[in-house]
C-alpha cells in the first residue's frame, strides 16, 4: 500500500496501523537451515583448526552461473549509471544528501551484481561514478565486507568522473563461497506454487530461491514473499482437522509475524546481509531504529513520484525484520562456535564471540523495544553544545543532530532550520517519536508521540529569522572568543 504523502498535515491525519506484537525471532531450527560465520564469528580457519574432528563449514559447490551476459553487463552498468551519474544531478526533487542515502540500500544492489560477476567471470570492466556517487559506494562496500580503493587511488576519466574497476573489488572467501552457493540456486528452480509445496524442505528450497534470484525490486521481494507465505501456510491450515482455528491464527498475523516466519528457515543471503550489517550500525550507533528507518524509506521510493512505495509501519516491519533476521543469525553463528570449542584451548576466541553475541543482544532490544530517551532529549540536544569550530561536543548532540536532518530530508524533501520556522523542532520531535513507535509493541506506545500532533509549518517573519541568527552568530562567536582566550 503507497504512502500518500510525506507533506506536512494541517490538523487531524489518518493514524497508521498500530503495530501488533513482534513474534519473538524463531529458535527453532527448521530444516537445514545454516548457521554459518556471517559476521564477527571467529573465521572458519580459526574455527576449523580448533575443532579438527568438525570440520563442516559452507558448502563450497563448483562456479554457478552467475558471470554476467554481455546484455546483462550492460543493464547493470546501466543502472549504476543512473544511480551513481545521473541521479546525483541537481535537478531532481531531493538534494544531494538524501540521494546519497537512498544509494546505501541500491549500492549493496549494484556492489552484489559485481560480486556475481567477479567470482564467475572471466573477464574486467570499468564502473564510473560521479564523486557525489561514491560515500554510497564506500558505505555499501563497508556493509557488504568488501573491500575498494580509497576515493584518492581512483582514477578520473575526461569527464571527471571516478573510475573503479571490477578487479579492484575484494571480496572475502567466506562471501565467494556463499555467492557461488546461491548461483547454484538460481539454476535449480524449486516448486514455486505454495499450494503444492508438501514439506518444509521444500518450503526453505524455495523461499531461498525467491530471496537469492534477483527477480524483483527489494519491496516487491519483500511483499510477495508476503503473500507467498501467506497462501503456504492458509493452505496447510485447510488441511487441519479443525481448519477454521488454524487459518484464524495466521489472519491474526501482521508483515513483521509473517516475515520472521519466513526468515527462520535460511540464513540472510549476501545482499540481505549487507543491508542488515549497515542497518544494524547504525541502529547500534545511536541506539535507536530511527535513522535505519529512514535510509529504507528513502530507498524503496518510486523514481517518478518520489513517494515510497510502502507505508511507514509496513517499512518498519521490514527494518526490524530483516535487523533481527541478520543479528539472530549472528549470534547463532558465534554460539556454534562456542559449543564447538575446546574451552581450555581457545578462551581468547570464545572471549571474541560473547562479546559479539552481546553486541548483537543490545541492537536486537533497540530495534524490537526502543527507548523514549533519545526523542524526549531532542529539543535539547538539537543545535547545542558545540565547540568554537561547530563540531558537537557530545554523542548525544551528533545523533539528535544527523535524526533532526534525517527526518528533515525525508519528510520535508530537503534541510530545514529552526530558525526558519516555529514548530520544525516541535514537528520533528514528534516524528522521531512516530517512527519509534512503529518499532514498539501495541502495548507500549508513547503516548505522548502521534501523527495528529503535526502540524504544517509556521513561517517565521524576516525580523524573527534576522534575530535569530544574529543572536546565534553572536553566542558562537563568544565561545570561540573564550576558547582563544583559554587555549
Amino acid at each position: 500500500m503507497a504512502n500518500k504523502s510525506n507533506k506536512p498535515v494541517k490538523g487531524q491525519a489518518k493514524t497508521p496501523k498500530k503495530p501488533g506484537a513482534a513474534p519473538a525471532a524463531a529458535e527453532q531450527k527448521k530444516p537445514g537451515v545454516e548457521t554459518g560465520k556471517v559476521d564477527d564469528a571467529p573465521t572458519k580457519e580459526q574455527v576449523a583448526a580448533a575443532v579438527a574432528t568438525k570440520p563442516e563449514v559452507l558448502l563450497q559447490r563448483p562456479a554457478g552461473s552467475g558471470a554476467l551476459s554481455a546484455d546483462g553487463k550492460v543493464r547493470l552498468l546501466d543502472l549504476a549509471h543512473r544511480v551513481f551519474v545521473e541521479e546525483t544531478r541537481p535537478h531532481l526533487a531531493f538534494p544531494q544528501e538524501t540521494q546519497t542515502s537512498v544509494n546505501r540500500i541500491v549500492a549493496v544492489g549494484i556492489l552484489c551484481s559485481i560480486a556475481d560477476h567477479i567470482v564467475d567471470g572471466d573477464d574486467t570492466f570499468a564502473q564510473v561514478m560521479s564523486e557525489q556517487g561514491y560515500p554510497a559506494l564506500a558505505k555499501a562496500a563497508e556493509d557488504l565486507g568488501f573491500k575498494i580503493p580509497e576515493r584518492k587511488a581512483l582514477p578520473v576519466n575526461a569527464e571527471g568522473q571516478l573510475v573503479l574497476n571490477s578487479n579492484e573489488v575484494k571480496i572475502p572467501a567466506e562471501t565467494k563461497k556463499q555467492i557461488k552457493k546461491e548461483h547454484e540456486m538460481r539454476k535449480e528452480k524449486p516448486e514455486l506454487d505454495p499450494e503444492k509445496i508438501t514439506s518444509e524442505e521444500d518450503l526453505k528450497k524455495a523461499l531461498e530461491y525467491m530471496f537469492v534470484s534477483g527477480e524483483k525490486s527489494l519491496p516487491k521481494l519483500l511483499t510477495s514473499g508476503i503473500e507467498f507465505m501467506k497462501k503456504f501456510r492458509m493452505h496447510e491450515a485447510s488441511l487441519a482437522e479443525n481448519a477454521t482455528e488454524a487459518k484464524a491464527k495466521f489472519e491474526a498475523r501482521n508483515s513483521g509475524d509473517w516475515l520472521d516466519d519466513i526468515f527462520s528457515y535460511f540464513r540472510p543471503p549476501v545482499f540481505f546481509t549487507g543491508i542488515g550489517r549497515g542497518m544494524a550500525s547504525v541502529t547500534e550507533v545511536e541506539k535507536s531504529p530511527i535513522h535505519a528507518f529512514i535510509i529504507f524509506r528513502d530507498a524503496i521510493r518510486d523514481k517518478e513520484t518520489h513517494e515510497p512505495v510502502l507505508n511507514d509501519q509496513e517499512s518498519a516491519y521490514c527494518v526490524k525484520c530483516i535487523v533481527k533476521w541478520f543479528c539472530n543469525t549472528n549470534i547463532a553463528s558465534n554460539q556454534k562456535s562456542i559449543d564447538e570449542l575446546d574451552k581450555k584451548t581457545n578462551a581468547e576466541i570464545i572471549a571474541k564471540c560473547k562479546e559479539a553475541i552481546e553486541k548483537y543482544n543490545k541492537i536486537l532490544d533497540y530495534i524490537t523495544n526502543p527507548g523514549a530517551e533519545e526523542v524526549e532529549a531532542l529539543p535539547d540536544n538539537i543545535g547545542s553544545h558545540f565547540d568554537a569550530n561547530g563540531t558537537a561536543l557530545t554523542t548525544e548532540c551528533q545523533c539528535a543532530n544527523r535524526i533532526f536532518n534525517n527526518i528533515c530530508k525525508s519528510y520535508y524533501g530537503k534541510q530545514l532550520s529552526d530558525a526558519d520556522y516555529k514548530n520544525l523542532v516541535t514537528n520533528i520531535q514528534q516524528r522521531a517519536g512516530v517512527i519509534v513507535n512503529l518499532f514498539r509493541s501495541a502495548g507500549s506506545q508513547l503516548v505522548n508521540y502521534k501523527e495528529s500532533n503535526i502540524t504544517e509549518l509556521e513561517e517565521r517573519t524576516e525580523e524573527e529569522k534576522v534575530a535569530i541568527r544574529k543572536a546565534a552568530k553572536k553566542a558562537w562567536e563568544e565561545r570561540k572568543s573564550a576558547e582563544e582566550k583559554n587555549a
